[in-house]
């Protein structure tokens, strides 16, 4: 995974994965020396640490903290502030933007990564 600014999508998990249509902007996030930390549109951070194993799939735990009063797109509003974790396991090939299946504890959903720009 190459170091660097990295935009997330997400689509529900009842949406065609290969539709661009089912996407939006879930966090534009930074990855760099085994770590990450970004913010989602509504102010939410992402952080937490990565790992690239043996096979090229990216290992991840995920700190998502909630801000109290938040309302996610399932309807879902945190009435304080709430912290998930979760770890994941990405195949390779989500470091090109291929969609991934993902559960944080929310449902189910996809992902897809985009690379924007170098590491600062």
């Amino acid at each position: 995974m190459k170091p660097g600014f990295y935009s997330i999508a997400q689509a529900g998990g009842d949406q065609d994965p290969a539709d661009d249509e089912a996407y939006g902007l879930a966090a534009l996030t930074h990855f760099r020396d085994g770590q990450f930390v970004g913010v989602d549109p509504g102010g939410c951070k992402v952080s937490g640490e990565y790992r690239i194993d043996e096979d090229g799939r990216i290992a991840l735990h995920l700190n998502y903290d909630f801000r109290a009063g938040i309302e996610l797109a399932n309807g879902t509003i945190f009435d304080r502030a709430t912290r998930l974790e979760a770890d994941l396991v990405l195949a390779p090939a989500a470091a090109e933007g291929e969609p991934q299946p993902v559960n944080i504890g929310l449902g189910p959903m996809f992902i897809r990564l985009n690379w924007l720009a170098d590491p600062i």
